[in-house]
């Protein structure tokens, strides 16, 4: 173990997280002076060569997150999200119960495969566009849908890079995904919508049959596509993706090929050099600097340290075991960005469970708390503040970060409840 290493590795990573869990100050450029602290320290004074620097950064991983941002800029911009909303609201027939259940049925389904910020982004203002023709309050659906939102996370390896990256490490697909995380996403996902509807929902008040008329007329999903060939094309092209993905080809592969086959079908109308400003590289940079700084941690000995710690705490019983798991990857989650906690935790859990510990329960609990926790408190989730910001924006009287922090702790406390019961359960009958 290489103390020195370690605490200056872990300054770095402290001072980034910091930046990182803010948005005042563009953190992407502290970033990349930590990046080159990091590596030139571990060059010039920790005598680590440059071949092992660079492969503590999964490459895979960057190269899904390049890929999968082409996607789904063309499934934005070619409106096949947004046609699937406005399908779905106009299904409705301005049932505002129905159209509570619809938002989150579709959010907590949909991000298991589209990434979360993207589906605000669409569905947010519809919303809001729905209840003033209903002339109802959008708050409560808001809120609905960026509480699902992080339930729906868990369920696939693409719906978040935190399960990609767990993914990559534990060698699970879709098929171990879907057979390890699918019960537990239904009973989550199911009672929080029927409690939601039930202590939440039934005091709003309800759209009357006038309003309800005008919606339909208004609403038409046809007026949406604004290039039927595109639309299709790319339809077919990102269910494609997925089904690929699911019958187990690797995720940076189908999503590279995927993206490739887009730009050549827009290259008539749109150039990479086009859309580029529209794609985000520099949060490539960002997660390769991410990548190095946890994987140099397990390299000088910190990992086996931690996880040393934890097989003693936990004393060889795997329930306890499970237990901290969730604990701590919850409770990190719940102040900081779930992607940065997630790479830190990584290497700790990956030596645990190397300990010995039947592993699914382990990877269970890791997998719900970096992705559920973002319900404790809004500024760890990325989605929440982001429906914060909107909210502000739009006006909305009864959605502020009072209300979401007051109900996602409630909802947050029991998915963690559900998540403990599921995973205990699960090792009394498997391990």
């Amino acid at each position: 173990m290489n103390l020195p290493a370690i605490l200056l590795i872990l300054v770095l990573f402290a001072i980034l997280m910091a930046f990182f869990s803010q948005d005042k100050i563009d953190y992407f450029p502290i970033a990349l002076i930590i990046g080159a602290i990091a590596v030139v320290s571990m060059l010039t004074i920790f005598n680590v060569g440059e071949e092992e620097i660079i492969g503590f950064i999964d490459f895979n991983t960057l190269i899904f997150i390049f890929a999968m941002q082409i996607i789904i800029y063309y499934a934005t911009n070619d409106r096949v999200l947004e046609y699937i909303a406005v399908k779905l609201i106009h299904i409705t027939k301005g049932n505002n119960r129905l159209f509570f259940y619809m938002i989150c049925l579709f959010t907590g389904t949909l991000v298991a495969f589209i990434e979360d910020l993207t589906l605000s982004l669409i569905l947010i203002p519809l919303i809001y566009r729905t209840c003033r023709i209903l002339e109802i309050r959008p708050g409560t659906y808001m809120m609905g849908m960026t509480i699902t939102i992080n339930i729906g996370a868990i369920l696939t390896p693409v719906s978040s890079l935190k399960n990609l990256i767990i993914g990559e490490e534990f060698g699970w697909g879709f098929g171990q995904y879907l057979a390890n995380m699918g019960i537990l996403f239904i009973i989550t996902l199911v009672s929080t919508i029927f409690l939601m509807d039930w202590f939440i929902l039934k005091k709003e008040e309800k759209p009357t049959e006038r309003n309800k008329k005008i919606l339909l007329e208004i609403l038409d999903p046809g007026i949406v596509i604004q290039n039927k060939k595109y639309f299709l094309m790319t339809i077919v092209i990102v269910l494609s993706t997925f089904v690929f993905m699911f019958l187990g080809f690797a995720p940076a592969l189908v999503a590279i090929i995927s993206a490739a086959i887009l730009l050549l079908i827009h290259s008539k109308n749109s150039k990479f050099s086009d859309i580029k400003d529209d794609i985000p590289l520099r949060i490539i940079i960002i997660f390769a600097i991410l990548f190095i700084l946890s994987n140099s941690l397990s390299r000088f000995g910190f990992s086996e340290l931690i996880s040393t710690g934890l097989v003693n705490m936990s004393n060889n019983n795997i329930y306890l075991a499970v237990l901290i798991t969730l604990s701590l990857s919850s409770l990190l989650s719940a102040f900081l960005a779930g992607t940065p906690v997630t790479i830190i935790l990584l290497p700790i859990f990956s030596t645990l469970i190397g300990e010995g510990f039947f592993p699914n329960p382990i990877i269970i609990a890791f997998i719900s708390g970096v992705n559920m926790a973002g319900n404790f408190l809004p500024q760890g989730s990325a989605c929440d503040l982001l429906t914060l910001s909107l909210a502000k924006k739009y006006k909305v009287v009864n959605l502020d970060y009072k209300r979401l922090l007051k109900n996602g702790a409630v909802f947050a406390m029991m998915h963690f409840l559900i998540i403990l019961a599921y995973t205990m359960v699960y090792t009394l009958i498997l391990s």
